[in-house]
């Protein structure tokens, strides 16, 4: 397993790096730390600067800080921990994520993100969620204060219009923690639920022989409230989601669930693009 993990080198990036390599230790995966490196200015200003020179002095810089990164976690968690590093230059970041994609397998993408609201959200969050929004592999978004504990409990909202191959796709990763998984579905009081809560359950259970499954709806028009006291009531480790465009919640509520909790949740989000 190859774990990408993005950063520029701010705090929510080092506790996303730590999260990584811890998780990285509970599963044996390799850690690829990535940074994109970019130089932007008005074109007449770069014409008459000598931009290769500044380049190659933030280059070196960059590869400085990613290298001291490596000795770090190996210090922390021991050299047995399989770290390397890629710098490249370009931007937007999930553009360069992509084109490194194409060309070296990973299994999982690692991101720190900041709690904000407003503009601070709009600086802070963009680049994590134009990851979750563009690029194909599963994305953990770390929050700044989370800390790595194996997963036991892991909440997975769905609207339940595709859970059979959710579920396939969710239980292999799953698995390695032996997690509880809790299938969490929001509905709103205009859209009641005609399915037999019980009979689901028993029909994932036994297709995926997997019993640590449960299956609860939530009648709200708030999602996100609603995702978080659920949170709360199962003292999750995790949540799950997909970002299927657009989904029954965002067709229902007017934006991107998975996207905005991505900077509220206080756990780690795990995403997967449909």
């Amino acid at each position: 397993m190859k774990i990408l993990v993005p950063t520029d080198f701010s705090k929510p990036a080092s506790v996303a790096i730590r999260y990584a390599a811890e998780f990285a230790q509970h599963t044996g995966a390799e850690l690829v730390l990535f940074h994109a490196l970019s130089i932007e200015g008005p074109p007449h200003a770069m014409a008459a600067m000598k931009t290769h020179q500044i380049l190659e002095a933030m280059e070196d810089g960059a590869k400085n800080d990613l290298i001291v990164k490596m000795h770090e976690l190996r210090k922390m968690e021991g050299p047995s921990v399989n770290v390397s590093y890629k710098l490249v230059t370009g931007h937007p970041v999930q553009d360069m994520i992509g084109h490194y994609l194409q060309h070296h397998p990973v299994d999982l993408i690692v991101m720190g993100t900041k709690g904000a609201s407003g503009m601070k959200k709009v600086l802070m969050g963009s680049n994590s969620a134009a990851v979750i929004g563009k690029i194909d592999v599963p994305v953990i978004t770390v929050p700044e204060h989370a800390r790595f504990k194996p997963v036991q409990h892991l909440v997975y909202a769905s609207d339940l219009n595709d859970i059979g191959g959710e579920m396939e796709t969710l239980i292999r990763f799953c698995r390695g923690f032996d997690a509880s998984i809790h299938i969490l579905h929001i509905h709103s009081t205009a859209a009641p639920v005609g399915l037999d809560r019980e009979a689901l359950k028993n029909e994932l259970r036994t297709k995926y022989d997997y019993t640590k499954l449960t299956l609860d709806f939530r009648e709200s028009e708030n999602v996100e409230e609603a995702i978080e006291d659920f949170i709360a009531d199962t003292h999750a480790d995790m949540l799950a989601m997909f970002t299927h465009q657009p989904t029954f919640l965002e067709r229902l509520f007017g934006k991107s669930v998975t996207r905005e909790l991505a900077f509220h949740s206080m756990i780690p989000l795990l995403s997967f693009k449909k």
